[in-house]
């Protein structure tokens, strides 16, 4: 694990922490003040993508300096941990959905649910929670 930057590990993990805190204000207001102004849309979509971005980074990271290759894609990058017994199935599944979700955000913008967006951020922001508790497990030390 030395090879590790735990620098890099942290400044993904405050990434994370700042984003998912902006999402979980925005997705406290109720649904029609929420949808009364674009700009709650647009930044809670904007927050998931660097909470996401974020994510993946920093299993790519991992990945190129304890297995020494970088996955082909995020949603691989999550299902090597699994396969490296770093997370258990189940959160790795909801991991790669969520780099599924973040295509759907920027390769097919035009398609996204603002319901489906606004229900992501109010029912799968622990997920972040539970897969940096998995990296402080696998490093041996809180980020």
């Amino acid at each position: 694990m030395s090879r590790i930057n735990l620098g890099v590990v942290r400044e993904r993990a405050r990434e994370i922490r700042e984003s998912t805190q902006k999402v979980q204000a925005y997705a406290a207001q109720p649904d029609d003040m929420f949808f009364a102004d674009e700009r709650n849309l647009l930044a809670v979509m904007h927050l998931l993508l660097i909470s996401i971005e974020a994510a993946a980074a920093l299993c790519t990271h991992l990945a190129a300096k304890t297995a020494e290759r970088a996955p082909d894609s995020y949603a691989e990058c999550f299902d090597w941990l699994r396969t490296q017994r770093k997370v258990d199935d189940e959160l790795a599944g909801r991991l790669i959905q969520m780099a599924r979700f973040r295509n759907l955000l920027v390769h097919r913008y035009w398609d996204v649910d603002p319901n489906k967006v606004l229900r992501y951020a109010r029912q799968n922001l622990d997920d972040f929670d539970a897969y940096l508790r998995a990296i402080s497990d696998i490093i041996g030390q809180p980020v």
